[in-house]
C-alpha cells in the first residue's frame, strides 16, 4: 500500500482551519531547514537558532489565518522566519551598545587570520565569521538563495521585488562577501 503524502498547503489548509493537529508534519518537514537558516543569519549561535525556529512555529499557528491558499507554504514560512530574526535582533540592538568600528576591525582581522592557515572547519568557521561581517539584508539573501535553495523568484517574492533585482542583489552581496572574506 502506498502512502502518499499531503501537501504542504493542504496541510496548512488543515491548521488555517483549526486542525492544529496538521501543523506537525510541516513542523517534521520544517524545523530542519528553518533551525539551519536562522542560525546561518545569526552567526552560528544554535541557542538562539532553536529560539527563532520555535518561534516560527508558534507564529505560524497564532497567525495561520494569514495565510493565503495557493501561497507556497515553504515560502509563508520562510517570510515568518525572516520576521522573527529581524524582531530578535532588533529587541537585541536595543538592549546592547553598539560596536565600534575598531571591534569590527579587529574581528574581521581575527576572521583574516584564522584564514591563513585554516582546514576545513576552520574554512566553514571563516565563512560564517565573513557573512556576520555583512549587513543583514545582504546576508539574509545569500543564505536563502545559497545555503537555503530558493530561486531568485521566491526570494524576489520575499523581499517584495522582482526575481531580476534579487539576482542583483545576491551578486552585489556575494561581490561584498568575497571582498571581506578575502582581504
Amino acid at each position: 500500500m502506498q502512502v502518499v503524502a499531503t501537501s504542504d498547503e493542504e496541510l496548512m489548509a488543515q491548521v488555517k482551519a483549526d486542525n492544529l493537529d496538521q501543523m506537525v508534519p510541516l513542523f517534521e518537514r520544517y524545523q530542519g531547514p528553518l533551525f539551519g537558516f536562522l542560525c546561518r543569519l545569526s552567526g552560528g549561535d544554535t541557542e538562539v537558532g532553536q529560539d527563532l525556529t520555535q518561534n516560527v512555529f508558534y507564529r505560524a499557528m497564532k497567525y495561520r489565518a494569514s495565510y493565503q491558499p495557493g501561497q507556497p507554504v515553504r515560502a509563508w514560512l520562510y517570510q515568518l522566519a525572516r520576521h522573527v530574526h529581524a524582531d530578535h535582533w532588533q529587541k537585541s540592538r536595543r538592549q546592547q551598545p553598539v560596536a565600534d568600528i575598531e571591534g569590527v576591525e579587529r574581528t574581521a582581522s581575527h576572521g583574516r587570520a584564522a584564514q591563513a592557515n585554516c582546514q576545513s572547519a576552520d574554512q566553514k568557521q571563516a565563512l560564517q565569521e565573513a557573512l556576520n561581517l555583512l549587513p543583514a539584508e545582504q546576508r539574509e539573501i545569500l543564505v536563502l538563495h545559497r545555503f537555503q535553495g530558493f530561486d531568485y523568484t521566491e526570494i524576489g517574492e520575499m523581499l517584495g521585488c522582482t526575481a531580476g533585482a534579487a539576482r542583483v542583489k545576491a551578486h552585489r552581496a556575494l561581490e561584498a562577501l568575497r571582498k571581506v572574506y578575502f582581504s
